[in-house]
């Protein structure tokens, strides 16, 4: 499988950065699987039944694609799995490349820390004032602060995986 070979390539020595890669790759599998079986039910029903289920984009659009987003940075980190541009890299020279990779590196967690201080701060303003779905909108009735957490969680792991990459990279250089 694909994402096994992605995994085992860039596994992440720490045990720590390790596990929260495994969680990051569960959720979004599990997720996704979910985002799937909602959207088949709403299509049979809207389609065969007649009779949409109303809070399917709600469940979508609040839970289930910024879960899959910002819950699977981990993992995407972990994996390379981010923008990058290869071939121009490969032609780089060796000296280059390693500066270009701790620029790259650096600025990367600089948007992490960035994602995970704006997400902490809009989550625990969720928190504060109670911020709720209005009652009788086709919204599930869960509190936004639950779904704003995903940001700074999935921004959190990004960085410790991170910064086991950089330690990894660092006792590879001396060893």
């Amino acid at each position: 499988m694909i994402t096994e070979d992605i995994d085992n390539a860039q596994r992440p020595r720490g045990r720590v950065a390790g596990r929260i890669v495994d969680m990051s790759r569960w959720s979004t599998f599990v997720l996704l699987a979910i985002l799937t079986v909602v959207m088949v039910v709403e299509a049979f029903s809207r389609y065969l039944v007649g009779a949409p289920l109303g809070w399917n984009i709600s469940l979508i659009e609040k839970l289930l694609l910024p879960g899959i987003v910002f819950l699977g940075l981990p993992w995407a980190c972990a994996s390379g799995a981010h923008v990058s541009a290869g071939m121009v890299f490969e032609r780089l020279p060796t000296r280059l490349q390693r500066v270009c990779t701790v620029v790259a590196a650096a600025l990367e967690m600089v948007c992490y820390l960035t994602l995970l201080a704006a997400g902490t701060a809009i989550a625990w303003k969720m928190f504060e004032v109670g911020a709720v779905p209005p009652p009788l909108s086709a919204q599930l009735p869960i509190p936004t602060w639950v779904w704003r957490t995903f940001l700074p969680l999935g921004a959190a792991g990004a960085a410790v995986v991170l910064i086991d990459s950089w330690v990894v990279r660092r006792r590879g250089a001396t060893a």
